[in-house]
């Protein structure tokens, strides 16, 4: 009998070390559901993920079948490959031929002298969320959308052009965590949208910063969400980090790797 306990207690001290082993990983998700464990996060070299296998095996995978929001949105929960999932088999993969990255395009101009405030009226800004799309709950505690807007009607209105410019449609707008900080909650239904919504941002933050530097927010944090309400990445944009996504100085999957919060 004490033979059993004895080898009870081992048992369960393995599993918890197995556990706690496992919970270390990564987990790469193709867009097809598939999971990768994997021994480390992931790397980004032109249209390829880079990945290092549990088996220590280093391999290229075309970075179009990875689902990079759901990959970093799982690996963010801290759960590590302590789940059962399916190891697929990517050796002699061919490598596609690396493309030109898309051009940002030409940025709206922003008539600042007729942003102000009119008299017993409401300055516009821009379209908004659905009735049927609510904010939701943010994961990262502080930045959410607020009752209250941003101190600054032009910057809204400022916000409002490149975001209509760019078709960007579902949103909102409010005050951020401090005084100084922009917030926009954008819906966001897919991966493309995801990347669409962070580059527009991204972008109209950078214009504004170069034609107006004196209305300029501190930082913009973004919140973007699901219509199911599930949250597909925040993240708080410095002037800096907007213009290093803006100009292409870092492609907009590995920018949200880097950078995204949960």
């Amino acid at each position: 009998m004490g033979r059993l306990r004895v080898f009870g207690v081992v048992l369960t001290v393995l599993c918890v070390v197995a556990v706690a082993v496992a919970t270390q990983g990564y987990v790469v998700i193709l867009k097809s559901g598939h999971k990768i464990r994997c021994r480390e996060p992931m790397r980004i070299e032109g249209p390829n993920a880079i990945i290092t296998l549990a088996t220590g095996t280093v391999s290229s995978y075309p970075l179009a079948l990875v689902d990079v929001v759901e990959t970093e949105r799982y690996n963010k929960l801290g759960i590590g490959d302590a789940l059962v999932i399916e190891e697929l088999s990517i050796r002699g993969t061919p490598i596609p031929t690396a493309t030109p990255a898309t051009s940002l395009g030409q940025y709206a101009t922003i008539d600042a002298g007729n942003a102000t405030r009119n008299t017993g009226g409401t300055a516009s800004s821009g379209p908004k969320l659905g009735s049927s799309v609510e904010p939701t709950p943010v994961p990262t505690p502080g930045i959410k959308l607020h009752a209250d807007k941003y101190h600054d009607d032009r910057v809204d209105q400022a916000f409002a052009k490149v975001f209509d410019d760019k078709d960007l449609l579902i949103y909102k707008t409010s005050r951020g965590t401090q005084a100084d900080y922009f917030f926009v909650q954008a819906t966001t239904d897919s991966e493309r949208e995801v990347f669409a919504a962070l580059e527009t941002v991204a972008e109209a933050y950078t214009l504004i910063n170069q034609i107006h530097p004196e209305i300029a927010p501190a930082a913009v944090e973004l919140e973007m969400v699901q219509t199911s309400g599930k949250p597909a990445g925040t993240f708080r944009l410095t002037p800096a980090l907007a213009r290093e996504l803006s100009t292409g100085e870092t492609p907009t999957q590995a920018f949200y790797i880097k950078h995204v919060i949960f």
